[in-house]
């Protein structure tokens, strides 16, 4: 049968072998996959690239343009138009070095339940993010707003309507990805967190965009950062104003949603869409 969700992988060609493991930790998950080869930065001309803005990206983010973020911004651009072009109902963008707990496939499974309250949910993040819990989802898991910066886009949970919205609005590039991703908000959409992150935003592997070290080198000296701070300051402070605005709006929408479900009881819900009712089975399609 065809699965509501499908996952798309972005891997770069240079990284088979890291492909290779994420096939192993896939293998594991009742989840259909894609490969997305993935937007190698260095190997772009920039003057000719539409979808950076260069200078915005100086005057949000304080550093000049490094290519392997060019490259992972665009890789996530490219990985939603394919979610977009495929026939699944929800999108997990995975970037190739993430890794799931046990029962990732229930969690999923849970999120998808009670979709009336997300539009796009990270399930790893580097920061807490403040949460604040607006629905108990399975085990220790619990879906959240978050009020301060979660930050990393290793995995991501995505419906239609967010990816067809922030792959037309978060063009052209002037922060990184996932600093943008967190902004979502501004463009009507209902951005959540899975707290405690199920998927570690640190598996081990070497970052394909640079370390501490190398990454220090981008950055403008503190004068000339200045913009970039102030930005990031009005950033957390409409955060803020928001996900409040988001608490009242999901406890809202969930005593809404239970007065229309009376004396239902609990099932848990399948990952699987159900058969056709008329004539034959669903319509699967190869691994990728």
């Amino acid at each position: 049968m065809s699965l509501a969700v499908q996952a798309f992988v972005i891997n770069l060609d240079r990284s088979p072998e890291r492909m290779a493991n994420m096939e192993r930790r896939l293998g594991c998950q009742p989840i259909q996959w894609h490969r997305v080869p993935a937007i190698d930065g260095h190997r772009l001309e920039r003057s000719s690239v539409e979808d950076v803005d260069a200078a915005g990206y100086r005057w949000r983010h304080g550093k000049s343009l490094n290519p392997a973020e060019v490259g992972c911004y665009l890789s996530h651009l490219r990985a939603l138009d394919q979610f977009l072009r495929s026939d699944a109902e929800y999108g997990l963008l995975l970037e190739d070095d993430a890794a799931f707990p046990a029962d990732f496939a229930g969690l999923l499974a849970r999120l998808i339940q009670v979709d009336h309250l997300w539009d796009v949910v990270k399930l790893s993040g580097f920061h807490s993010g403040t949460p604040i819990h607006v629905e108990q989802l399975v085990g220790p898991y619990a879906l959240a707003v978050p009020l301060s910066r979660h930050m990393n886009a290793n995995c991501i949970l995505y419906s239609r309507r967010a990816a067809r919205i922030l792959s037309q609005r978060l063009r052209p590039m002037t922060l990184p990805f996932d600093h943008a991703l967190e902004r979502a908000w501004l463009h009507g959409l209902k951005p959540r967190i899975v707290t405690p992150a199920p998927c570690p935003a640190d598996t081990g592997m070497t970052s394909t965009i640079g370390d501490r070290m190398h990454l220090k080198r981008f950055k403008f000296p503190i004068h000339r950062r200045v913009p970039a701070m102030l930005f990031r300051l009005q950033t957390e402070v409409l955060r803020f104003v928001f996900g409040l605005r988001e608490v009242a709006g999901a406890f809202g929408a969930s005593a809404m949603y239970l007065r229309q479900r009376p004396g239902k009881p609990f099932r848990p819900p399948s990952l699987e869409r159900p058969a056709p009712r008329s004539g034959g089975q669903a319509r699967t399609s190869g691994q990728r």
